[in-house]
């Protein structure tokens, strides 16, 4: 199963595929900052540090939030709408 790490607080989770990145964090013990919860404030934006093939791919949504805030989607995501596809580890750097 594939495991979430989430900097700088460097604390891991393992997670079922299918899991939001969000809900990945929270299980972490990481507060994850988010504000809609459905993909158009891009309030919950992380980098990506490693394993970006191992999440879902952006939706047009995510795609038209991340491109507002000047975000680069090979580079960051938004931890509300992006499942976790696995099965490799992912590394995110939470915080702007």
């Amino acid at each position: 199963m594939p495991k979430v790490t989430v900097l700088p607080a460097n604390v891991s989770t393992v997670v079922e595929p299918g899991v939001l990145l969000l809900d990945a964090g929270e299980a972490a013990g990481v507060e994850m900052e988010a504000g809609c919860f459905n993909c158009s404030c891009g309030t919950c934006v992380v980098d990506v540090v490693s394993g970006m093939e191992n999440l879902d791919e952006p939706t047009p949504e995510e795609l038209d939030v991340l491109d507002q805030w000047n975000k680069d989607p090979e580079k960051q995501r938004l931890t509300c709408c992006v499942k976790v596809k696995g099965p490799g580890d992912i590394v995110i750097k939470a915080g702007h």
